[in-house]
């Protein structure tokens, strides 16, 4: 192979694997009516024989790059931390969280139909963490409401 098609080759599977590399996305949207916002945190990564982690989203607030080589950040206690972080700097309380993990031990590529039969090889990991921030004094009445249902109901 020549210089010029070794370089290419490599410059290939660089931007390959950039293009695979794992993501931490927090994604929010406004909720009108009640002054809040609904949050998806999402966070997903590669592993080699689906125990030794090779890259994933960077789950750290102020990270210098998007992605981590080398380290676990995808796992349920680490999105939740970063999501009560959000919570916490936008000043309001989380309600209605709901999560969802996905694995695959086979040789899937997201958003492609077709898997490889090579388990086990290169592993895909995900979790999505989903909630509802309110502002406190929002997030008080309704637990005021929830309060006094309960009691009603308890009475009778």
């Amino acid at each position: 192979m020549t210089k010029t098609g070794t370089v290419f080759v490599a410059i290939c599977l660089a931007s390959a694997a950039l293009c695979l590399a794992g993501c931490f996305s927090l994604e929010r949207a406004e909720i009108k009516n009640v002054n809040g916002e609904h949050v998806l945190a999402s966070n997903y990564g590669w592993y080699l024989f689906h125990f030794i982690p090779l890259v994933c989203g960077n789950a750290n607030s102020n990270a210098w790059t998007p992605w981590a080589m080398f380290r676990d950040d995808v796992t349920l206690d680490k999105t939740q931390n970063r999501f009560m972080r959000h919570a916490e700097g936008q000043e309001m309380e989380v309600e209605d969280l709901a999560y969802t993990t996905r694995e695959s031990v086979m040789l899937e590529i997201p958003g492609m139909n077709t898997t490889l039969p090579i388990p086990y090889l290169l592993t895909y990991r995900e979790v999505q963490l989903s909630g509802v921030l309110l502002p406190k004094d929002i997030a008080e009445k309704r637990r005021q409401r929830a309060c006094t249902a309960v009691c009603v109901e308890a009475k009778q």
